[in-house]
Protein backbone atom coordinates (compact mmCIF):
# COMPACT_ATOMS: atom_id res chain seq x y z
CA UNK A 1 0.00 0.00 0.00
CA UNK A 2 1.06 3.58 -0.63
CA UNK A 3 0.18 6.98 0.85
CA UNK A 4 0.05 10.05 -1.40
CA UNK A 5 -0.12 13.55 0.06
CA UNK A 6 -1.01 16.41 -2.28
CA UNK A 7 -2.46 19.91 -2.15
CA UNK A 8 -5.50 20.74 -4.27
CA UNK A 9 -6.51 24.30 -5.16
CA UNK A 10 -9.91 25.00 -6.77
CA UNK A 11 -9.80 27.23 -9.86
CA UNK A 12 -12.30 29.77 -8.44
CA UNK A 13 -10.61 29.90 -5.04
CA UNK A 14 -13.29 27.88 -3.26
CA UNK A 15 -14.81 24.41 -3.41
CA UNK A 16 -18.33 25.53 -2.45
CA UNK A 17 -19.82 29.03 -2.66
CA UNK A 18 -21.04 28.80 0.91
CA UNK A 19 -17.45 28.46 2.12
CA UNK A 20 -16.58 31.74 0.40
CA UNK A 21 -19.44 33.50 2.19
CA UNK A 22 -17.97 32.35 5.50
CA UNK A 23 -14.52 33.69 4.53
CA UNK A 24 -16.07 37.03 3.61
CA UNK A 25 -17.37 37.23 7.20
CA UNK A 26 -13.89 36.60 8.64
CA UNK A 27 -14.32 32.88 9.32
CA UNK A 28 -11.14 30.83 8.68
CA UNK A 29 -11.14 27.13 7.82
CA UNK A 30 -8.51 25.07 9.66
CA UNK A 31 -9.21 21.42 8.84
CA UNK A 32 -11.79 18.81 7.87
CA UNK A 33 -12.31 16.10 10.47
CA UNK A 34 -14.68 13.98 8.45
CA UNK A 35 -16.83 13.91 5.30
CA UNK A 36 -19.78 11.54 5.10
CA UNK A 37 -21.69 11.45 1.77
CA UNK A 38 -25.33 10.43 2.19
CA UNK A 39 -27.51 8.42 -0.19
CA UNK A 40 -29.57 11.49 -1.13
CA UNK A 41 -26.53 13.28 -2.57
CA UNK A 42 -26.02 15.58 0.42
CA UNK A 43 -22.92 15.61 2.64
CA UNK A 44 -22.34 15.82 6.38
CA UNK A 45 -18.92 17.35 7.09
CA UNK A 46 -17.13 18.25 10.30
CA UNK A 47 -14.83 21.25 9.85
CA UNK A 48 -12.66 23.08 12.35
CA UNK A 49 -13.10 26.85 11.92
CA UNK A 50 -11.94 30.07 13.57
CA UNK A 51 -14.00 33.24 13.80
CA UNK A 52 -17.09 34.72 15.35
CA UNK A 53 -19.87 32.17 15.67
CA UNK A 54 -22.49 34.86 14.99
CA UNK A 55 -20.78 35.73 11.70
CA UNK A 56 -20.63 32.07 10.70
CA UNK A 57 -24.30 31.58 11.56
CA UNK A 58 -25.31 34.66 9.55
CA UNK A 59 -23.38 33.45 6.49
CA UNK A 60 -24.93 29.98 6.71
CA UNK A 61 -28.45 31.40 7.02
CA UNK A 62 -27.90 33.50 3.90
CA UNK A 63 -26.74 30.50 1.85
CA UNK A 64 -30.32 29.33 1.34
CA UNK A 65 -31.39 25.78 0.41
CA UNK A 66 -27.78 24.65 -0.07
CA UNK A 67 -27.49 24.30 3.73
CA UNK A 68 -29.73 21.58 5.16
CA UNK A 69 -28.67 21.90 8.80
CA UNK A 70 -25.68 22.89 10.92
CA UNK A 71 -24.39 22.69 14.47
CA UNK A 72 -21.48 24.32 16.35
CA UNK A 73 -19.34 22.66 19.03
CA UNK A 74 -16.57 24.32 21.04
CA UNK A 75 -13.11 22.73 20.76
CA UNK A 76 -10.35 24.51 22.73
CA UNK A 77 -9.77 27.85 20.97
CA UNK A 78 -11.55 26.76 17.81
CA UNK A 79 -15.06 25.75 16.78
CA UNK A 80 -16.20 22.56 15.08
CA UNK A 81 -18.88 23.16 12.47
CA UNK A 82 -20.96 20.10 11.62
CA UNK A 83 -22.56 21.01 8.32
CA UNK A 84 -25.20 19.06 6.40
CA UNK A 85 -25.33 20.56 2.91
CA UNK A 86 -25.77 20.06 -0.82
CA UNK A 87 -22.28 20.12 -2.37
CA UNK A 88 -21.19 21.92 -5.51
CA UNK A 89 -20.55 19.97 -8.72
CA UNK A 90 -16.81 20.35 -8.06
CA UNK A 91 -16.98 18.86 -4.56
CA UNK A 92 -19.26 16.08 -5.79
CA UNK A 93 -16.83 15.14 -8.55
CA UNK A 94 -13.80 15.19 -6.24
CA UNK A 95 -15.57 12.79 -3.89
CA UNK A 96 -16.66 10.62 -6.82
CA UNK A 97 -13.02 10.25 -7.92
CA UNK A 98 -12.06 9.20 -4.40
CA UNK A 99 -14.80 6.56 -4.19
CA UNK A 100 -14.35 5.35 -7.77
CA UNK A 101 -10.84 4.08 -7.06
CA UNK A 102 -11.49 2.73 -3.55
CA UNK A 103 -8.78 4.74 -1.83
CA UNK A 104 -8.99 5.81 1.82
CA UNK A 105 -8.87 9.42 2.96
CA UNK A 106 -6.64 10.02 5.97
CA UNK A 107 -8.23 12.59 8.28
CA UNK A 108 -7.91 15.36 9.20
CA UNK A 109 -7.58 17.19 5.87
CA UNK A 110 -5.72 20.47 6.36
CA UNK A 111 -6.52 23.82 4.77
CA UNK A 112 -3.41 25.63 3.57
CA UNK A 113 -2.19 28.33 1.17
CA UNK A 114 -3.40 31.91 0.78
CA UNK A 115 -6.39 32.49 3.11
CA UNK A 116 -6.53 28.71 3.53
CA UNK A 117 -8.16 28.26 0.13
CA UNK A 118 -6.26 25.05 -0.70
CA UNK A 119 -6.66 21.65 0.92
CA UNK A 120 -3.90 19.19 1.83
CA UNK A 121 -5.15 15.65 1.22
CA UNK A 122 -3.60 12.29 2.09
CA UNK A 123 -4.96 9.18 0.35
CA UNK A 124 -4.07 5.55 1.08
CA UNK A 125 -4.35 2.78 -1.51
CA UNK A 126 -2.56 0.77 -4.16
CA UNK A 127 -0.10 2.70 -6.26
CA UNK A 128 -2.05 2.32 -9.51
CA UNK A 129 -5.25 3.54 -7.83
CA UNK A 130 -3.48 6.58 -6.38
CA UNK A 131 -2.01 7.38 -9.80
CA UNK A 132 -5.49 7.44 -11.34
CA UNK A 133 -6.85 9.55 -8.48
CA UNK A 134 -4.11 12.16 -8.98
CA UNK A 135 -4.54 12.20 -12.76
CA UNK A 136 -8.33 12.62 -12.61
CA UNK A 137 -8.13 15.19 -9.81
CA UNK A 138 -5.56 17.18 -11.79
CA UNK A 139 -8.05 17.41 -14.66
CA UNK A 140 -10.41 19.61 -12.59
CA UNK A 141 -8.25 21.38 -9.97
CA UNK A 142 -4.62 22.38 -9.48
CA UNK A 143 -2.61 19.59 -7.85
CA UNK A 144 0.78 19.84 -6.13
CA UNK A 145 2.20 16.48 -5.03
CA UNK A 146 4.11 16.69 -1.75
CA UNK A 147 5.05 13.07 -1.09
CA UNK A 148 4.41 9.45 -2.06
CA UNK A 149 5.56 6.88 0.48
CA UNK A 150 5.02 3.28 1.52
CA UNK A 151 2.19 2.94 4.00
CA UNK A 152 2.35 0.60 6.95
CA UNK A 153 -1.07 0.57 8.60
CA UNK A 154 -1.42 0.57 12.36
CA UNK A 155 -4.62 -0.22 14.21
CA UNK A 156 -4.84 3.34 15.55
CA UNK A 157 -4.52 4.97 12.12
CA UNK A 158 -7.02 2.56 10.55
CA UNK A 159 -9.62 3.27 13.22
CA UNK A 160 -9.03 7.01 12.81
CA UNK A 161 -10.16 6.68 9.18
CA UNK A 162 -13.67 5.75 10.34
CA UNK A 163 -16.40 8.29 11.04
CA UNK A 164 -17.28 9.06 14.66
CA UNK A 165 -20.51 7.06 14.32
CA UNK A 166 -18.68 4.10 12.76
CA UNK A 167 -16.16 4.08 15.61
CA UNK A 168 -19.03 4.07 18.10
CA UNK A 169 -20.78 1.18 16.35
CA UNK A 170 -17.54 -0.82 16.16
CA UNK A 171 -16.75 -0.21 19.85
CA UNK A 172 -20.21 -1.37 20.95
CA UNK A 173 -20.07 -4.42 18.65
CA UNK A 174 -16.74 -5.45 20.19
CA UNK A 175 -17.96 -4.77 23.74
CA UNK A 176 -21.08 -6.84 23.18
CA UNK A 177 -19.12 -9.80 21.79
CA UNK A 178 -20.15 -9.59 18.13
CA UNK A 179 -16.64 -10.58 16.97
CA UNK A 180 -16.09 -13.36 19.52
CA UNK A 181 -15.91 -17.00 18.39
CA UNK A 182 -18.49 -18.38 18.67
CA UNK A 183 -20.44 -15.18 18.07
CA UNK A 184 -22.48 -14.30 21.14
CA UNK A 185 -24.75 -11.53 19.82
CA UNK A 186 -26.66 -10.39 16.74
CA UNK A 187 -27.11 -7.06 14.97
CA UNK A 188 -30.24 -6.63 17.09
CA UNK A 189 -28.30 -6.89 20.36
CA UNK A 190 -25.84 -4.22 19.22
CA UNK A 191 -28.71 -2.06 17.93
CA UNK A 192 -30.43 -2.17 21.33
CA UNK A 193 -27.48 -0.39 22.95
CA UNK A 194 -27.16 2.11 20.12
CA UNK A 195 -30.92 2.79 19.98
CA UNK A 196 -31.13 2.19 16.24
CA UNK A 197 -32.33 -0.59 13.93
CA UNK A 198 -30.55 -3.88 13.33
CA UNK A 199 -30.39 -3.00 9.64
CA UNK A 200 -28.54 0.23 10.43
CA UNK A 201 -25.98 -1.68 12.53
CA UNK A 202 -25.48 -4.19 9.73
CA UNK A 203 -24.95 -1.40 7.20
CA UNK A 204 -22.38 0.31 9.44
CA UNK A 205 -20.45 -2.89 10.16
CA UNK A 206 -20.33 -3.86 6.47
CA UNK A 207 -18.96 -0.42 5.58
CA UNK A 208 -16.41 -0.62 8.41
CA UNK A 209 -15.22 -4.05 7.29
CA UNK A 210 -15.08 -2.96 3.63
CA UNK A 211 -12.87 -0.01 4.63
CA UNK A 212 -10.52 -1.86 6.99
CA UNK A 213 -10.03 -5.26 5.37
CA UNK A 214 -8.45 -4.23 2.01
CA UNK A 215 -5.85 -2.11 3.80
CA UNK A 216 -5.00 -4.80 6.33
CA UNK A 217 -4.69 -7.55 3.71
CA UNK A 218 -3.11 -5.41 0.98
CA UNK A 219 -0.26 -4.35 3.22
CA UNK A 220 1.07 -7.92 3.49
CA UNK A 221 2.26 -8.32 -0.10
CA UNK A 222 6.01 -7.78 -0.62
CA UNK A 223 6.89 -5.00 -3.05
CA UNK A 224 9.08 -5.53 -6.11
CA UNK A 225 10.99 -3.05 -8.26
CA UNK A 226 8.16 -3.31 -10.80
CA UNK A 227 5.69 -2.27 -8.10
CA UNK A 228 7.81 0.75 -7.18
CA UNK A 229 8.16 1.85 -10.81
CA UNK A 230 4.41 1.57 -11.37
CA UNK A 231 3.63 3.49 -8.17
CA UNK A 232 5.69 6.59 -8.99
CA UNK A 233 3.39 9.64 -9.19
CA UNK A 234 2.55 11.18 -12.56
CA UNK A 235 4.87 13.96 -13.59
CA UNK A 236 4.30 17.22 -15.41
CA UNK A 237 2.97 20.64 -14.41
CA UNK A 238 -0.29 20.98 -12.53
CA UNK A 239 -3.20 22.82 -13.99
Amino acid sequence: MRCATFVITPPRGYFDRGAERLRERGVTFESVRNVDPLDDGTIVAQQVIRGERAAARSALEETGPTVVDYHFTDAAETTVLQLHYRPSDLTRELLAIHHRHAVVLEYPLEYTGARNRSLRVSEIGRGDALRRVIEETRAIVDVEIERLVDYEPSAQRLIADLTARQREVLRVAVDEGYYEVPRRVTYGDVAARLECSAGTVGQHLRRIEARLMPTLVGGDRPRSETDRERDRPPTGPSR
